[in-house]
Order: C-alpha cells, then structure tokens, then sequence
C-alpha cells in the first residue's frame, strides 16, 4: 500500500537560496522515500525566489513566498497553510521540522511526527540570548515562534530526534515528549564526492596550510573561538591561512566581520578570508581544498557538516558533549575538544598541521564508515520509526 506524506519546511537544497542542515537532509532524504513508494508532497515556505524546475521525488510542490510579510503574520500564515494542505489531502504521515511550529494548528488526531533539528528556544538558549537581548520589534513574533513551536511538539505522535542529544535537551526545554525515535541526518554522499573534485571558490592566494571554518558566524556555532584558536594557531604557524565559510548573524547581537578580525594579532589579520554562504557544490571542493576543517560549534543537535567533511575525506575537528557524540570519536575519526576552548581547539588544530599523516589515517576512518549516512539506509530507518510511533498512538 502506497504511504502519503506530507513535508513542509522552510529550506530545500537546490530550490531554496539558503540551505542549512535540514535544507540539505531534506533534499537527499525525501528522493530516497520516493525511490521506496513514497508519495511526498512538499509544502516549502520561502522569503524569495525558488527554482523549480528540477523537484526529485517530490510527487507535489506547493511553495509559498513569505517576503515582505510581518514575522507575526507570516507564523500564522505557515502553520495554517499546512493545516489547509492536510485537509486537502489523504495523509499517513505529516513529517515536519518543529523550527517556525508549522504544525501547530494541525487537528489532534492528525498522523503527526515532529523532526527535532532545532527550535528557537534552542537556538537562543546556546546562543545565551534572552527574549530582552533582541531588538523590542522582534521580541513578540519570538514569543509566538516558541509557542507554536512548544504546541507542535506536543501534539505530536511522536518525536524523531536527530540526535540522542537534541532528545535529551528538548525534554529539558519542552518537559516530557511523546514517543521518542532517533534517527540521523542523511547526505547525498555520492554527490559530495563528486563535486569535492571541483574548484574551490573565491580561494585564498599562498601556500600556507588552510585552516577551515564551517558554520554560520555566530556565538552558538563557536565562531569567536574559532578567531581566538586562529589567533593562537598563527603564532605556531606564521604561513597558515584561515578560511570562513557561513552565512553572516544578525549583527544587532552576533559578532560582526570587523569585530572578529580585530580578535587577531595585526600580523594575521590578513590572513582571513571570508566566503560568506557557499551553496551546495562549491562548499565540497572548500573542503577537499582545506588541510583541516573546524565546527566548533558550543552545541550541536546534529551536525550535517561534519558528515559532509567526513564524506570528503578532510581532517575534522568538532566540539564534544552534543549531536557529533553520536558519530564522532577522539582520536579515531576526529578530533574533539570541549566546547568553548580555543586553547584546546589551537592545541587541536596545530597537532594536524604537525602531523599530517595521522590526520589523514584519521580522515580514512571516517570515510570508511560514512555510508551509513547515505539517503538509502536513513530513509529505511526513518520509516521503520515513525511506523512504530504512530503504531505507539493507536495502540494507545
């Protein structure tokens, strides 16, 4: 019998500009559901334009432009909008990322699983913002966020958590969840590959060992210890480059370009290259090109790039104490420091560019083993647990 899933999401690798983790995760996992029988239609909420001739396996895209309307409006306007696409279609399985609460308004009985990536409390919370840190203007469509947010999980049958981290810290958030899965991110391995062989863009001149920042530049994903680790990394390595790949942060609370540079010695200063958002393809040959890649992130519910650095074959480093816990280990596969030390994220960086045999034997181990986060076998396993939670509700 043919299932019937409904998706909605906020980003979609090659239909939306920007795409983080779960624009990419969606973008290999839903072709993968499809290639099992599935029928996915898509709902996809963009602030601009989206490029839409090529949808694999996505039976129906329904897209939704958001621009130029109020945050609070547009929240409502998202979660209603899947509301109508539910009733208007025969669903076994509503499958939605908890970020904007875009099932909220869906009817209590609706065959709901909540994918948990990461919501705004979250976000906030490792961010150390609080609602009175942001502009006043933005302070209420946040309130409703973590509200529509908050009731989307609750009305859930059942949870599919990313990680066995983000389950734990979003029972610490929401208080107890309903039925709880865990199940990875997936990523085009294949794809990555093949585009690793590409150019990297916009590449700095030099033939200094390239040290590889991965994140969004913002306090959560570690980017002021990333500089302050360069900083450091720069003294023991006077030819060593340092690259920035990650959109910006909103610069009313996140650290600005300037403000970052100005964290290094004068010396190093213009050794820093920032490449802003790289898209897809271009992003994989940054990394191929890099002699080591950090995602210093001070807390991660998955960690998508570090998949996609292992599938490349580069030397990683991550933070420990979150989602890279369930695929990462010290020594083996990676490096690991604890979070919010760039005196253990220089000594980490410096220790590949001192021995880079042993980072590459390192880098082997991973790429061994990165198979299992293929769209294929992920699709499996995701299918088989939300069998087994919405089987949980009627049993119930």
């Amino acid at each position: 019998m043919t299932e019937r899933w409904l998706v909605a999401a906020t980003e979609y690798a090659g239909l939306t500009s920007y795409t983080g983790g779960i624009g990419r995760h969606y973008a290999a996992l839903l072709p993968a559901l499809a290639a099992q029988g599935v029928q996915v239609d898509l709902v996809l909420f963009t602030d601009g334009p989206v490029d839409a001739r090529v949808t694999p396996g996505i039976r129906r895209l329904l897209i939704h432009r958001t621009d130029g309307m109020p945050r609070l409006a547009a929240l409502l306007h998202r979660a209603r909008v899947v509301r109508k696409a539910y009733r208007e279609g025969d669903y076994d399985r509503v499958f939605l990322p908890e970020w904007m609460g875009l099932g909220a308004l869906l009817p209590s009985r609706a065959p709901l699983v909540t994918n948990l990536a990461t919501g705004v409390r979250l976000a906030n919370e490792i961010s150390a913002l609080r609602v009175s840190d942001l502009p006043a203007a933005s302070r209420a469509a946040l309130v409703l966020q973590a509200a529509l947010e908050g009731r989307q999980v609750r009305r859930s049958a059942g949870v599919v958590a990313i990680s066995h981290a983000m389950a734990e810290r979003s029972e610490r958030i929401w208080g107890r969840l309903p039925a709880v899965e865990v199940v990875r991110n997936c990523v085009d391995v294949g794809a990555i590959r093949r585009a690793a062989a590409g150019p990297p863009v916009a590449w700095p001149a030099g033939g200094g060992p390239v040290v590889l920042f991965l994140g969004r530049t913002e306090r959560r994903k570690g980017v002021v210890d990333g500089f302050d680790a360069f900083a450091r990394v720069a003294e023991r390595h006077p030819s060593a480059l340092f690259v920035v790949a990650g959109a910006g942060g909103d610069d009313r609370f996140e650290p600005s370009r300037a403000s970052l540079i100005e964290r290094l010695p004068e010396n190093a200063r213009d050794r820093v290259t920032f490449l802003g958002h790289v898209a897809g393809e271009e992003l994989y040959g940054a990394i191929a090109a890099a002699d080591v890649v950090m995602c210093p992130s001070r807390w991660e519910g998955f960690g998508n790039v570090a998949v996609e650095v292992k599938a490349v074959g580069t030397p990683l480093i991550v933070t420990s104490g979150s989602g890279f816990d369930d695929f990462c280990t010290d020594g083996v596969d990676c490096l690991m420091v604890p979070p919010g030390t760039p005196d253990s994220l220089a000594v980490a960086v410096s220790r590949v560019l001192d021995e880079p045999v042993a980072a590459r034997v390192r880098a082997q181990r991973a790429l061994a083993g990165i198979d299992r986060f293929s769209p294929r076998p992920v699709a499996n396993d995701l299918r088989s647990a939300v069998d087994r939670l919405l089987s949980s509700r009627v049993a119930a």
